[in-house]
């Protein structure tokens, strides 16, 4: 078969191709028009969207750069003021939001707001697109305010909402488990507490500190009398 046969029938070949092409068209041009406007509405919408999160991100950490600045510079009123206008917009991107919170927070304890401090670490301890850190800290300092508060260690729940922060937490578990061996040592439970301790200690590698204080606190319980069970006289 000479070249330019070979030719000849691949140009036919190109053009049944495409007078099928244009006929699929031609029949379901509807179809493909209904599918570039979808394509092109969900790009202008994702482009919306990515243009308003980047300019709503940039307006709360200029909110959040000025109190920082006015508490620096002793205005401590306007500070506070504006972290409480991140911490209730709903609409604040929930990283700034997490941090304003607990900075409003801490002001609200030296007011000696303790429930409503702890409302707000409660708060952010729930956000679910919080970093686990920052989820785990707010745990662990509501339960230290608690801790710090005489009538919540009158309540009969206290040791209940503590092992509940407990259980759901990643980084800080054993700081919280901490608290809770505290509460424990003040409920005269002492054989709760060298529990509590011995599993602080055996779960802390990466936290020398905390490991350290757990083998006190060990030493601590005991010192009250506590003698386990491994070490009674036979």
């Amino acid at each position: 078969m000479s070249d330019e046969i070979v030719e000849l029938i691949n140009k036919a070949k190109a053009e049944v191709k495409r007078d099928a092409f244009l006929s699929f068209l031609r029949k379901n041009s509807r179809i493909a028009l209904k599918v570039s406007l979808v394509v092109v509405t969900a790009t202008i919408v994702w482009i919306g969207f990515a243009t308003y999160k980047k300019a709503n991100q940039e307006k709360f950490a200029e909110i959040f750069h000025r109190s920082l600045v006015d508490q620096q510079t002793g205005e401590i009123e306007k500070s506070k003021e504006k972290l409480k206008k991140i911490a209730e917009d709903k609409s604040a991107p929930s990283g700034i939001k997490s941090l304003a919170s607990m900075r409003y927070a801490a002001f609200l304890l030296e007011e000696n707001k303790k429930s409503e401090a702890v409302k707000i670490y409660l708060e952010v301890a729930d956000c679910g697109s919080c970093e686990d850190y920052i989820r785990d800290l707010a745990k662990l300092l509501a339960v230290k305010v608690w801790m710090s508060d005489e009538s919540e260690l009158q309540k009969a729940d206290l040791n209940e909402r503590i092992k509940k922060l407990e259980d759901s937490a990643k980084i800080l578990k054993e700081n919280i488990a901490e608290q809770r061996a505290f509460l424990a040592i003040q409920k005269n439970n002492l054989e709760e507490a060298y529990k509590i301790f011995v599993e602080i200690e055996k779960n802390s590698e990466k936290q020398s500190s905390l490991k350290l204080r757990a083998a006190d606190g060990i030493k601590m319980v005991k010192a009250e009398g506590f003698v386990p069970k491994s070490e009674e006289k036979k």
